[in-house]
């Protein structure tokens, strides 16, 4: 028998029509591909007397600069066509109608800024979008194939523009790229530690802790060690662990040398990963804030992660604070590794002289209410009725109850009485209610989760947060674009941001920028990369 052949070619032939592969093949291949090379020099072609500049919408946003007043464009469909891809918003979280948005792969603009008028071309060609400017040759010497006097001066104010943009007050935020919040900056500086009723040896220990960090820098030199830290704060949630964070970042922005800090609500890639402590590097020494952590780190980022943590990268001058309300259900890798983080602060459920505490806030925020009848007597026992609730129950108690003693129309005050012993607390509508509302709260608490939450090594702290704020801030976005990791999915993710304007340097124009979430499939506008700077609503 002769030996077999690896491999058998057999020749056939089809009639079946390959017209469409072949375009397909013909338009992937080649030796090299290069649109900006292919662009510019078309545009060179067809305007020979102007000068041509490319400048990356990453770097200088020209759209950007004239949205904030600084300039104007619009858009020129009489002489060229525009690429739009459009799509749908969803309605917002906060009643926001719903409504349609376009990203703009290519476009010719008319712009003008202070007394020049120059010819923009917008183009996608990949990830990033691409300006070519176009103006004709002005000062001595110049020649098409030279820079423009003009546009550079263009470029440098936009330059300024945006930088000084990123220097406002503000708190620097990532959620797949990073933009400075005002809001939570605002929010910050509200966030005092006399606001959070906690113990004053803990107060000074919680302070002590980041401040000798920040100031020991040339101490971890002499020892030869990194001058880096990291803190966990644990526990059930709605017991402090964000007022906390927040008093902790408004004693550092008050500091002689303020200390910022990097606030991350999600990172969903280990491109996102990188961004993050990419940024912190060049910000350090700062604090980086990961709350809520096993919702950032993930098992598709956590390899990732402890490199970024532990790898060959400098991370001096980082104080990383996480905090998360499952300890137990923590990667090991984080919950027990002192090298990430070295100490761990537990915020459990308050005990009944706090609840008291919490009660008698409360007690003197309703005071100037002539409508509601709090005595100091009621609250003791508000503090029992409420045992295993954490603050926030707490705070959902006092506020459903006033919901429901404005709603109620009838004055219970007149009722006949059974309650007309002055030390009998029944007689107060305030307390009746708060009974009733604690009962309807008790069917929805679940605390087991919470057992195993606890270390003998933890430093158990409680605090009590006085002027609780939501989480989910508004935030002003300004001149940071980013990016996405188009091979690792993201969760839906549906903003919308609004750019600050600047009366003092323009009218200005408050624009929209419109994230397009990704829905579960991969065909959405925010799985194909287009940056959020882009898009418009339409």
């Amino acid at each position: 028998m002769p030996p077999s052949e690896p491999f058998t070619f057999v020749e056939a032939t089809t009639n079946i029509a390959k017209e469409g592969f072949t375009d397909y093949v013909d338009i992937t291949s080649a030796k090299a591909v290069n649109v900006d090379v292919q662009f510019a020099a078309r545009l060179r072609a067809q305007h020979p007397e102007l000068t041509l500049t490319s400048v990356p919408a990453s770097n200088l946003n020209l759209i950007r600069f004239a949205d904030l007043g600084y300039a104007y464009y619009e858009l020129d469909l009489e002489h060229d066509t525009a690429s739009r891809l459009r799509g749908y918003i969803p309605p917002g979280p906060k009643g926001e109608p719903s409504f349609l948005a376009e990203v703009i792969q290519y476009a010719k603009y008319n712009y003008k800024f202070g007394d020049e008028y120059f010819i923009i071309y917008w183009v996608l060609p990949g990830f990033v979008p691409v300006q070519y400017i176009l103006k004709e040759p002005r000062a001595d010497g110049e020649t098409p194939n030279t820079n423009s006097v003009l546009t550079d001066k263009l470029l440098q104010a936009a330059g300024d523009a945006l930088y000084a943009s990123t220097r406002q007050p503000g708190i620097w935020v990532y959620d797949r790229y990073w933009s400075k919040s005002l809001a939570m900056y605002e929010e910050v500086q509200k966030s005092t530690w006399e606001k959070v009723i906690l113990d004053e040896n803990t107060k000074k220990s919680l302070t002590e802790v980041s401040d000798r960090f920040f100031d020991s820098k040339q101490v971890y030199e002499d020892l030869g060690v990194p001058w880096k830290r990291g803190l966990l704060f644990h526990g059930p949630p709605g017991n402090g662990k964000t007022i906390s964070i927040k008093a902790l970042m408004h004693t550092l922005s008050r500091r002689t040398l303020s200390i910022p800090t990097l606030y991350v609500r999600s990172a969903p890639t280990t491109f996102s990963i990188q961004s993050v402590f990419t940024f912190a590097r060049r910000m350090a020494p700062c604090m980086l804030v990961l709350e809520d952590i096993e919702t950032i780190v993930t098992s598709a980022t956590r390899s990732y992660f402890f490199n970024e943590v532990d790898g060959l990268d400098n991370n001096d001058g980082i104080l990383m604070l996480a905090s998360t309300n499952f300890l137990n259900r923590l990667d090991p890798g984080l919950s027990k590794r002192p090298s990430r983080f070295d100490r761990k602060y537990l915020f459990p459920l308050p005990e009944q002289h706090e609840r008291e505490l919490y009660a008698q806030f409360w007690r003197h925020k309703l005071e100037n209410k002539p409508n509601v009848d709090f005595p100091e007597t009621l609250c003791r026992p508000m503090a029992k009725v409420t045992n295993e609730f954490s603050f926030a129950y707490m705070q959902e108690a006092f506020v459903s109850t006033l919901l429901e003693i404005a709603r109620r129309d009838t004055d219970e005050t007149a009722e006949p009485s059974r309650y007309d012993y002055v030390d009998d607390i029944e007689r107060y509508l305030l307390w009746r209610v708060f009974q009733e509302q604690v009962k309807i709260l008790r069917k929805d608490m679940d605390t087991k989760d919470y057992a195993s939450d606890r270390d003998d090594k933890d430093l158990t702290f409680r605090p009590l947060e006085i002027a609780p704020a939501e989480r989910d801030l508004d935030r002003s976005v300004l001149a940071v674009p980013g990016s996405f990791d188009a091979h690792q999915r993201e969760p839906d993710i549906t903003t919308i941001e609004s750019f600050p304007t600047f009366p003092e340097v323009g009218t200005g124009k408050n624009i929209q920028q419109i994230s397009f979430g990704q829905g579960g499939t991969d065909s959405s506008l925010a799985a194909w990369g287009y940056n959020d700077e882009i898009v418009r609503p339409r």
